[in-house]
């Protein structure tokens, strides 16, 4: 099961490691390198990429690995669709959430409050709004490469699932390159993005239509 699916087991039920930053230093003007990157979110009118994960849990040696294709809309509107190794859609258009695994819609309407924390973060996580999210702290890293991001959870219910979660963005895009969550109880996923496109028309449809 992915990170991504893991948030929505948690609707469902009603119950909503350590970040490998060895490398990674704090950086001399943590709000300089906000700012750039809420400049770059902002100026991203849309996205279109294909990701890989790997789920590590803590009963299997070897890591679960799926795969699919992103896109998102400024400024609420996202379509997360894993293809390998079974179907699973999550879509959010405004403040309509909906989600199918296999062939089958979920109903996520009774999650109500829960659903829309969730919402709030997967989409906060892409358009940058994440800075302003008051369920998590975060902290400023950097290393040759990249910044990383991580955000620890101070909202209870998150504090209940993630011990935190790192975003790492390209220096010289600023682009998010590595999503990873890391569970409290110690299973992590990381998200990798490729063959990005930026601001261009994307079909309304995809945002519709499961």
């Amino acid at each position: 099961m992915n990170s991504i699916k893991a948030l929505f087991v948690g609707v469902f039920a009603l119950v909503f490691g350590c970040v490998q930053a060895q490398s990674f230093r704090p950086v001399a003007n943590p709000e300089k390198v906000l700012a750039d990157l809420r400049k770059t979110s902002h100026a991203t009118t849309s996205i279109q990429a294909w990701f890989t994960e790997e789920k590590h849990l803590a009963v299997l040696k070897e890591p679960e690995k799926s795969s699919g294709v992103f896109y998102y809309q400024q400024k609420d509107k996202m379509r997360w669709e894993q293809r390998t190794p079974s179907k699973y859609i999550i879509l959010i258009n405004g403040d309509k959430l909906r989600v199918q695994e296999g062939n089958k819609e979920k109903n996520v309407g009774q999650a109500g409050r829960m659903a829309a924390q969730v919402k709030e973060l997967m989409i906060g996580l892409v358009n940058g709004d994440f800075q302003q999210n008051k369920g998590f702290s975060s902290t400023v890293l950097e290393d040759s490469d990249d910044y990383q991001i991580v955000l620890t959870p101070v909202n209870r219910r998150l504090k209940n699932i993630y011990s935190k979660i790192a975003m790492n963005f390209s220096k010289t895009s600023l682009r998010l390159k590595e999503l990873s969550f890391f569970e409290k109880g110690g299973d992590k996923s990381i998200m990798k993005f490729q063959q990005e496109k930026f601001n261009q028309p994307i079909s309304e449809n995809l945002f519709k239509d499961l």
